[in-house]
């Protein structure tokens, strides 16, 4: 009992329930007495913005701005060029939100949500005044004026009420999760057991979350853009820490490295971070070895073991020198000059989110114009709306769900409040008393992912059900009329995305293996992108990504836990390569190396792998002669190297099997 009740009553719930009433209050109090036309849309904005987190709130304000903007401007546009046309109004909303889909699905956090409210802003301004185009300029005015009472009122209840910062969550996060990732390196170099690779992915997902909570917290606090450089500076290291601790884990599994080499590498790690860098740390270690065995020369799997070993004691030093950044604004250098993230852009779904729309919206508008009833549109521009914010979500089917159960269950409750209390309520503060329960239940159903869809749809337009507004009706008939047609919405909506052209998790997971495949089709070919930040981290967003949709298939058994086992050496495969083409990049700036980097270049450049593994040795051996001249500032540029030489012959025997059975460089994706 005590599980479920926790599970409903998420921490904060309260006080998060408090915040948004309070701003709702304020919103409605606001434009009943501005006398604006229709004052349900000030809280319709609350309900929307409505976050647990301060900095969520204020983004989310922000953005919703920017887009109601933009779709107000689209919106007078159209029904300028389209005047009284209807099919013509109705084709171009209907090109405008679905390229609003496309864009939205391809951004992250509040961005996304701008660019979908851009899309269906047009449908809420646009649309009802196609047959009065001369009422477009008072209804934009009208909704923009909403618009911006919805934003300050959240502004102004969460920097009055102290609610909670993201700042403070994202640290703590960080914290937490760095100490997680350091035992995680600290397990490998010690040849203790660390967590299996599905593990792993998933610590990863944990970790790039973290990106979405660095969107919020930049709002809250001073020198907010340095300070969220930090936090990506310490993702960038804690992802590479869990990539080399898995290669190190599995060459000291395997053998064939010195004990001498291990024993230093092992006393470094116990130093504490000194800021010296991967190469530094290199030189300094070989140092030491040479001191107790002059003749020391690591062999090509020692090279590739002191590299990755280098790497990650170095990128120690980024994770504690972006937390220092992110919790005391200290500079960081050069080292910010790392901290660039990005995603990975999901073309297909994007392309398929916004075609959904398209046909909804399309079908939705015959509906509309065999009806030839006026306020049909109310329909047209709800289903738009819903489609268009489902478009986004990571189960869009979920959402479809989620309108078919929380519109209807608010018109229920609506019709009960129209008619049964709000008769009796003679004032402001007894609104605000009847809507206390509502946003109490709405905030709950918010909070909870499982219900959130639903929250949502409950909550969001449970004013716009209730029709508020200055001179209230309560006539039973408009009610009726009005809301016939959100429950139609509803029901187009759940149609549309839960019954029409499915997601499932097996097309997601198959759309992320194509990536993975032609990513390094593409580096066996010599025309990859190098190894750094952007590629860390767009490769470990896809294979999270692989993992969650793999957890979602029904029944995955051992058979697609296989799978994803492959697919993430494949990726590991691809990133190889690519820090090898790195490594060779950096030894191409050294007059000495030049000649030796554009034949190793040369002969990377192609896909046949029987002879890419037969030729590596050759390879290595010309930069083993070379390490033996004993140029000091050559060395750890060729010890880098041999090392992700080694790396990927290895690679190339591992995965022959897989590249031959996907058919990875026999033809294009």
């Amino acid at each position: 009992m005590t599980t479920a009740l926790q599970s409903v009553l998420r921490p904060g719930w309260l006080q998060f329930s408090l915040r948004t009433w309070f701003a709702l209050v304020l919103a409605l109090g606001t434009a009943f007495w501005s006398q604006l036309d229709s004052p349900a849309s000030a809280g319709v904005t609350v309900m929307i913005l409505a976050q647990p987190l301060r900095g969520q709130a204020l983004s989310k304000a922000f953005y919703r701005l920017a887009g109601t903007v933009l779709g107000v401007s689209v919106s007078i546009i159209l029904v300028a060029m389209f005047n009284e046309e209807r099919a013509l109004s109705l084709g171009g909303a209907a090109l405008w939100i679905s390229a609003c889909a496309f864009v939205g699905s391809l951004e992250r956090d509040f961005r996304s949500y701008g660019a979908l409210l851009a899309g269906y802003t047009v449908a809420l301004v646009a649309i009802p005044t196609m047959d009065d185009p001369q009422n477009i300029y008072p209804v934009s005015i009208a909704r923009a004026s909403d618009i911006a009472i919805g934003v300050a009122s959240i502004a102004v209840v969460n920097i009055l009420s102290g609610s909670p910062e993201a700042w403070r969550r994202l640290s703590k996060a960080m914290e937490t999760l760095s100490h997680r990732v350091r035992q995680t390196g600290k397990s490998a170099i010690m040849g203790e057991p660390i967590a299996t690779p599905e593990e792993m992915i998933g610590l990863s997902g944990e970790i790039l979350a973290l990106m979405t909570q660095i969107s919020y917290a930049r709002t809250e606090v001073e020198r907010g853009r340095l300070r969220m450089a930090g936090a990506r500076l310490g993702i960038i290291g804690m992802l590479t820490v869990l990539t080399t601790s898995r290669a190190i884990a599995w060459l000291l599994e395997t053998g064939g490295i010195s004990d001498l080499l291990i024993r230093h590498i092992r006393a470094w790690h116990e130093r504490s971070e000194d800021g010296t860098t991967r190469i530094e740390t290199m030189d300094t270690i070989l140092d030491g070895i040479r001191k107790e065995d002059p003749d020391f020369v690591p062999s090509a799997r020692e090279a590739w073991f002191l590299e990755r070993s280098a790497t990650l004691l170095s990128n120690r030093l980024h994770i504690r020198t972006g937390m220092n950044t992110l919790l005391r604004a200290t500079p960081a250098g050069d080292a910010l000059k790392l901290a660039h993230l990005e995603s990975n852009p999901d073309y297909v779904t994007a392309f398929i989110n916004a075609m959904r729309v398209l046909l909804g919206f399309s079908v939705a508008s015959a509906l509309c114009l065999a009806s030839s009833i006026p306020a049909s549109v109310t329909a047209l521009s709800q289903t738009a709306l819903v489609l268009t914010l489902a478009s986004t979500a990571i189960d869009t089917a979920q959402f479809g769900k989620g309108a078919i159960i929380g519109m209807p269950a608010g018109i229920l409750v609506a019709a009960w409040l129209d008619f049964m209390i709000l008769p009796h309520v003679e004032s402001m503060l007894g609104l605000a008393l009847v809507l206390l329960p509502q946003t109490i239940v709405s905030c709950l159903l918010l909070m909870n992912p499982k219900t959130s869809a639903i929250g949502f749809n409950y909550g969001v337009f449970f004013l716009v059900f209730i029709g508020l507004g200055n001179h209230h009706n309560y006539d039973p008939l408009a009610f009726i009329t009005r809301n016939t047609f959100y429950a139609m919405a509803a029901v187009l909506s759940f149609v549309l995305l839960v019954l029409l052209w499915p997601p499932t998790a097996r097309r997601h997971r198959f759309r992320l293996a194509v990536s993975i495949a032609y990513d390094l089709e593409t580096q066996l070919a010599g025309h990859g992108e190098r190894m750094g930040p952007p590629l860390l981290s767009r490769k470990y967003e896809r294979l999270s990504q692989f993992l969650m949709w793999t957890d979602r298939m029904q029944g995955p058994g051992l058979r697609s836990r296989r799978v994803f086992n492959r697919f993430v050496a494949l990726e590991d495969f691809s990133s190889t390569i690519a820090r090898v083409r790195h490594y060779l990049d950096e030894a191409g700036h050294l007059h000495g190396l030049k000649p030796m980097v554009r034949h190793v270049r040369r002969l990377l450049a192609h896909d046949k792998l029987g002879l890419l593994e037969a030729e590596i040795p050759e390879l290595q051996a010309m930069f083993f002669e070379r390490l033996s001249e004993g140029i000091r500032e050559e060395q750890s540029m060729i010890i880098n190297c041999i090392g992700g030489l080694e790396a990927v012959r290895t690679m190339v025997r591992l995965n022959r099997s897989a590249v031959h059975h996907y058919g990875i460089g026999r033809k294009r994706w």
